[in-house]
């Protein structure tokens, strides 16, 4: 989860230096390793920061961390009216929290996000706490790389 969380970070660079954000980034130096699929992780990933650069401000964290048997990864983003934002349907499809956002959003981002978190066994959420808006997802940490492999066949 390390690996994929650090690329796809990095691929959102120039947009950072674009619009002038310094993300705060805290990755644990323990890899950690979830039953999951690539390219959906990636995109739950791409998603939630996607949304952050849109409707947020200049202020980005994202932090990866172990809390037992999970491997917990946060996002949050500094939003203009957090009282417009209703953190029980930010994850419905077309739920776009102000009008603003109908110009550059279709309102899907977060509930493919929580789509996908859901067919790799995850958890995601989101609250408000001040003017933070935060999206957090939880996997089940496998103890190991093989492990991935001892999953039961399916007939």
């Amino acid at each position: 989860m390390n690996r994929i969380l650090k690329e796809t970070v990095f691929s959102y660079y120039d947009d950072w230096v674009k619009k002038e954000i310094q993300p705060n980034i805290q990755i644990t130096e323990e890899e950690l390793y979830i039953l999951g699929n690539i390219q959906g992780l990636r995109r739950v990933i791409q998603n939630v920061i996607k949304n952050g650069l849109d409707h947020g401000e200049k202020k980005i964290r994202i932090v990866l961390e172990r809390d037992q048997n999970q491997a917990v990864l946060r996002i949050t983003n500094q939003v203009m009216h957090p009282e417009q934002i209703n953190t029980d349907h930010v994850f419905e499809r077309f739920y776009k929290a102000d009008t603003a956002r109908s110009k550059t959003s279709t309102g899907l981002g977060l509930s493919i996000a929580k789509e996908l978190v859901s067919r790799m066994n995850g958890e995601i959420g989101a609250e408000i706490e001040g003017r933070e808006f935060i999206v957090e997802m939880r996997f089940l940490i496998v103890t190991s790389p093989r492990q991935r492999t001892k999953l039961p066949t399916i007939t």
